[in-house]
């Protein structure tokens, strides 16, 4: 089984100063002996944020949002561990869809093709590009 491992996590802006806030954020998460990580966002807002949001608003769509008295670090690793234990899988491509029900997956929605079908979208878009129209 595959076992996530948050290896880190970087915020746009400072929270620690404020009371009314939403911040933007990245958890670096792999897994335990991988070198690199791929990226979950999320963001961290104030309950004085949601308050004024909902004032503005009727409807605050909370996906990949954790609502906070205050801010804490400490708190914030310990509730993404949390959810990182409930996504323990059999290969990596589930753990990941697993924590994207959570928070925002890089490649969530990333489709691959193999060299065939890439060959054969470049040839087809070669085609309307020479025809008339």
């Amino acid at each position: 089984m595959i076992i996530p491992k948050l290896k880190g996590i970087d915020f746009v802006g400072n929270p620690e100063k404020q009371t009314n806030f939403n911040v933007r954020a990245t958890a670096y998460i792999s897994e335990e002996n991988d070198k690199g990580a791929d990226c979950f966002h999320f963001q961290v807002i104030s309950l004085e944020f949601l308050a004024r949001f909902l004032s503005e608003n009727n409807v605050f769509d909370g996906r990949a949002t954790f609502n906070v008295s205050e801010f804490d670090l400490d708190l914030l690793e310990l509730e993404i561990n949390k959810i990182l234990k409930d996504c323990i899988r059999p290969t990596w491509d589930e753990v990941a869809k697993a924590i994207n029900r959570y928070l925002r997956w890089e490649y969530d929605n990333i489709q691959y093709f193999s060299s065939e079908e890439v060959q054969r979208r470049v040839d087809l878009s070669q085609k309307r590009l020479q025809s008339p129209n």
